[in-house]
């Protein structure tokens, strides 16, 4: 039997490579959504949005246990973010964190997972997600 566990995942930060295209954050919102072993129900939908001052992607996905979306605006160097992911089922930050950098090279990114079981919201973790020199070269290593 299914036991709902509330927990939310809200992320600011920063990316080095934004993506522009509808299919390719469709994609990742699919992939994302097999990593933390959900269920999509509904989409992923995204739409580019051409608004002067808001230009970037915007995409949701509604998933089995609730639901994701993220707004990039990628006209800022570095490219900001904001995302967040609400579900019933057991997930991570961390594996969030590590889906966002191998798709698009998160620089940093400030962040707080809320468990919203009871009548008041508590912050179970929260946290700041910046490369170290270790793991930038590991990563340019990797690629190469």
């Amino acid at each position: 039997m299914f036991v709902p566990n509330h927990l939310h995942l809200l992320v600011k930060g920063y990316i080095k490579t934004p993506p522009k295209s509808e299919k390719l954050l469709n994609i990742w919102f699919t992939q994302l959504v097999t990593n933390v072993g959900m269920k999509v129900v509904a989409g992923p939908t995204s739409v580019y949005v051409n608004e002067v001052g808001n230009e970037g992607i915007t995409g949701t996905v509604t998933l089995a246990t609730s639901h994701a979306s993220i707004h990039v605006w990628d006209k800022q160097n570095p490219a900001m973010f904001q995302f967040d992911l609400y579900s019933c089922s057991d997930f991570t930050p961390e594996q969030v964190l590590s889906h966002i950098d191998e798709w698009f090279g998160l620089k940093e990114a400030h962040w707080q997972f809320i468990d919203r079981n009871g009548d008041e919201f508590k912050v179970i973790r929260s946290g700041k997600f910046k490369k170290s020199l270790a793991e930038k070269l590991y990563t340019f290593l990797k690629i190469k």
